[in-house]
């Protein structure tokens, strides 16, 4: 009922999903929410009789908005209500314990938090006694954990913000004395609270959030912004206050920039990570540890140079092969280490939702202390890849954590394996000094987000209780708020290419018709993309009119002319298909796969004669001349040529596997020559590879026109498959 009150409200059918919303309450015990229900029913009614009265009011079309923005707030209240007292999802059993035992205000939430920095500085100074002073900067940090993960619950289970939770939350974000990490699990909070419920309140402040200058914040803001935006669309555009925000955002070239890269982010996760993770599992990982059959240290302990088997193993070609792939994979924004995560994903520390969210940090309380237990770890690559953009978030506490559970001994041996020469050190350090530094940061914090992102709806215990955005389309480039900064001149073919290369090709095309139409008339590359997606959709007279089109801004375009010839010849005009070709071959006489096309073309048109003469040219030049034999067979038989066809069908059918038209038109030629008993023990091998005695028939009938020119008759193509019985 709660989504067809949604549909009624999208299509303004207010009164009858009123009617719905009265029935859709009766079923709670909530007396408000009835009478609010009852309330704007009411307020409607008396809107309506006043329209039919013909009374004019200036502010109709404001409260008209309003009234629909209260009814999809009731209709979210009575579902949550509803499901509050009847659902045992994780979502619902909080929301339940929050209603008995109420959590703290957001204001007391910011004094906690507040006080942490403080509180460790504090500690530090107090306590001259090493385990005490760990072990009272251990409960800080449990004090701080805790406060975080009641933040984090209590936004996510919020349906909807009041006006006074609003101003504390504003006042949290704005305090100077809150970690930043602390303010991106609030925005992962509330990203997860809007995929949930709708809050135009929570919207707004993502909206506000965005513009903070701490990366790591304004990343994660844009994000929710734009998952928002993509299942709530329709409620957004109801707030003037929203869009024109967006409207303004959407006029700056950063958003543009940043909402583009969520944008492809977003699609690599939701259509190829999975596709990834299955090449990682099932072919590089295995060739990797396939061959690792050495040890990564040398047995003499003196020895400082480098094992020279692993050089042998780098230069290893398959193995090279997938480590370049793997390299390449990640470059280009892939999710390459799911597979290897996920399944360091049991460890309790994932039980809370809200750790999830976590960026990492190391002195978070469940790794804090393998930075320092270990003053090797202060030269190791550990902490320097901990402070990097190859893992994300989820993925660091991942490894910190398998590394905890492993004994003393073992532990002492990873961190020789993970120590690097200090130059190495430093030369990672300023490497990592300049990444953080970058311009284009941006982007590879939103990517690890995204990969969070990923790992919580993939890998959360209670995943099936939550949807799963990632089985989504995630097109937000249709999304009528943000969908004129994905379109713009700048970014729409770079969306088009990316959907193109990646096989999507009916959303390309769309793209690539609509940059056309609004801003690259002029463009030939354009017009040919285009015009090979329809063509490898089958559209092949749509794709010769785009051809054309490409062909008249940059004529006599060598890929275009094959494409064109390929368009004509599967329409079956096979005498323009001849004229493209024959436009390529001036540019590349000595292509073999080219002349091969052409003779085919000339053996349609029945110039067999001028068909052989390009048959025979690639006979000769061919390493493998199969096809090229096929034809000067077929060309041979239906010129009346039967020595020489059967010359080339004996040769197709010493081959150690002849397909079965070899068999058949063998048979054909010794069926006209007379031998029968040769020509049905052909026509068997033909049947055995056909899928059945039907199939047989129709393949052996396509041929009855040229049978019956060579001289057999209609009664002889009667008895032959009989006689094969």
């Amino acid at each position: 009922m709660y989504e067809e009150i949604i549909k009624l409200l999208e299509e303004h059918r207010l009164k009858e999903a009123l009617g719905q919303m009265t029935k859709y309450a009766a079923r709670t015990s909530n007396w408000q929410l009835k009478t609010e229900i009852e309330s704007l029913q009411t307020s409607y009614d008396l809107m309506l009789q006043y329209t039919s009265k013909g009374m004019k009011d200036p502010n109709k079309v404001e409260m008209y908005h309003k009234m629909l923005c209260t009814a999809y707030e009731l209709n979210d209240q009575t579902y949550t209500t509803i499901q509050a007292e009847n659902s045992h999802e994780v979502y619902y059993n909080m929301m339940r314990a929050f209603a008995k035992t109420p959590p703290h205000s957001y204001a007391k939430l910011q004094m906690q938090l507040e006080t942490y920095t403080e509180d460790i500085a504090t500690a530090l100074l107090a306590h001259t006694g090493l385990n005490i002073k760990d072990g009272e900067i251990d409960n800080i940090r449990k004090r701080h954990e805790a406060a975080i993960d009641e933040l984090f619950e209590k936004i996510w289970v919020s349906t909807r913000w009041n006006e006074m939770e609003y101003k504390e939350m504003e006042a949290l974000f704005q305090s100077p004395l809150i970690q930043v990490n602390d303010l991106c699990i609030i925005i992962s909070a509330i990203t997860m609270s809007l995929i949930q419920i709708f809050d135009i309140r929570k919207f707004m402040f993502l909206l506000k959030a965005y513009t903070h200058h701490e990366t790591v914040i304004n990343q994660r803001a844009i994000v929710g912004i734009a998952l928002t935006c993509y299942y709530h669309e329709k409620r957004i555009l109801l707030y003037t206050e929203a869009t024109a925000y967006i409207k303004k955002l959407n006029e700056t070239s950063k958003f543009a920039q940043n909402l583009y890269d969520i944008q492809i982010q977003l699609l690599t996760s939701s259509r190829e990570t999975r596709k990834i993770d299955k090449k990682m599992r099932e072919e590089i990982l295995p060739e990797m540890i396939k061959n690792t059959k050495f040890n990564l240290k040398g047995t003499d302990e003196e020895s400082e140079d480098q094992n020279p088997e692993w050089r042998a193993w780098i230069d290893h070609t398959e193995v090279n092969d997938k480590l370049r792939e793997m390299s390449e994979l990640q470059i280009s924004g892939a999710d390459v280490y799911m597979s290897t995560f996920s399944q360091l994903k049991q460890f309790s520390f994932f039980r809370k939702i809200s750790h999830w969210f976590y960026p990492f940090d190391t002195q978070n309380q469940h790794v804090a202390s393998l930075f320092l237990e270990n003053n090797k770890l202060q030269t190791s690559i550990l902490d320097i890849l901990m402070n990097s953009d190859t893992f994300c978030n989820s993925d660091k506490y991942s490894f910190c954590l398998t590394i905890l559970e492993v004994s003393g001994d073992r532990r002492e041996l990873i961190y020789q394996h993970l120590n690097i020469h200090e130059e190495a050190t430093e030369e990672l350090r300023d490497h990592i000094k300049n990444a953080m530094m970058s311009e284009d940061r941006s982007e590879f914090v939103s990517r690890q987000y995204i990969h969070d992102l990923y790992r919580f709806f993939k890998l959360w215990s209670n995943r099936h209780e939550i949807h799963d955005i990632f089985e989504d389309t995630l097109d937000l480039w249709n999304k009528k708020t943000i969908s004129k900064t994905l379109l713009h001149k700048d970014y729409i073919n770079q969306l088009a290419d990316y959907l193109f290369i990646h096989d999507n090709l009916t959303e390309a095309q769309i793209l690539y018709n609509k940059s056309i139409k609004l801003y690259n008339r002029q463009s030939a590359e354009l017009w040919q993309k285009a015009g090979f997606i329809y063509q490898k959709t089958g559209d092949y007279q749509k794709a010769i009119e785009y051809y054309l089109q490409s062909d008249l801004l940059a004529p006599d375009n060598i890929w275009n002319n094959r494409h064109l010839a390929q368009c004509y010849k599967k329409k079956g005009n096979y005498s323009k298909a001849l004229e493209h070709y024959k436009k390529v071959e001036q540019v590349q006489p000595d292509h073999l796969n080219l002349a091969l096309q052409i003779g085919q073309c000339l053996m349609a048109l029945e110039q067999y004669n001028e068909a052989l003469t390009y048959f025979f040219k690639v006979e000769y030049l061919d390493k493998k001349p199969l096809n090229a034999r096929r034809a000067i067979g077929w060309c041979s038989f239906i010129t009346g040529n039967y020595q020489q066809a059967q010359k080339y069908y004996d040769l197709l059918i010493a081959e150690p596997k002849p397909i079965m038209e070899d068999w058949m038109n063998a048979g054909h030629v010794y069926h006209i020559l007379g031998e029968m008993e040769k020509s049905i023990t052909y026509y068997r091998k033909a049947r055995e590879l056909c899928d059945s005695h039907n199939e047989f028939i129709r393949n052996y009938h396509k041929d009855k026109k040229d049978l019956i020119k060579q001289g057999l008759s209609e009664v002889d193509l009667f008895i032959l498959p009989d006689e094969l019985i």
